[in-house]
């Protein structure tokens, strides 16, 4: 920040090419800096966020759908309807209280995907199960969210049904670890 004070050229050119998010706020009048500040502030919270955002593992919750088993097993392929959160390929998946299966992979269509959002139907390959023993069409599965991201959930913002999952996913892991995630 700069207040009334000339920049030089070299100095524009380094801020402008500047990989760490560098940036100069300069003005003659000092409340003009400070707005412009603030506004960078926020600017930058928010993408900071958007990027931990991304390598956390978000609770999700898929359903089964019923005929839509195009593979059984090895791994075994269905439709799914992303119920709750978010799903990524690598995401472990419960059933009720039950390690089951680890996503292998996420199509819709012929389009291979990294993740699915609420709302989203696509087919899902998981790894470690067989359709019509460890789950079946119409079942409720839930993301599996590592302890570490647990806590850093919790000092996140969720949308409402992420937060029902993750309320389930904490009751279901503190059945084992009363202080499960704190």
């Amino acid at each position: 920040m700069a207040f009334s004070t000339d920049i030089l050229p070299d100095a524009i050119t380094e801020v402008e090419t500047s990989e760490a998010g560098a940036k100069h706020i300069g003005s003659d009048i000092i409340y003009r800096i400070l707005e412009e500040h603030e506004e960078w502030v926020e600017q930058r919270t928010r993408e900071l966020e958007e990027e931990s955002r991304e390598q956390v593992v978000y609770p999700g919750r898929i359903l089964l759908l019923p005929d839509h088993t195009f593979r059984v097993s090895k791994p075994a392929v269905v439709g799914v309807r992303v119920v709750a959160g978010r799903i990524h390929v690598g995401q472990r998946l419960l059933k009720q209280d039950r390690r089951i299966g680890r996503i292998k992979s996420i199509r819709s269509g012929e389009n291979s995907m990294r993740e699915a959002m609420q709302g989203d139907e696509v087919a899902v390959a998981i790894e470690g199960v067989t359709v019509g023993r460890q789950i079946e069409e119409g079942d409720s599965l839930l993301v599996d969210v590592p302890e570490s991201h647990a806590r850093k959930l919790r000092k996140m913002e969720l949308t409402a049904a992420e937060q029902d999952v993750f309320d389930e996913l904490l009751a279901i892991h503190r059945k084992d670890n009363h202080f499960w995630g704190l």
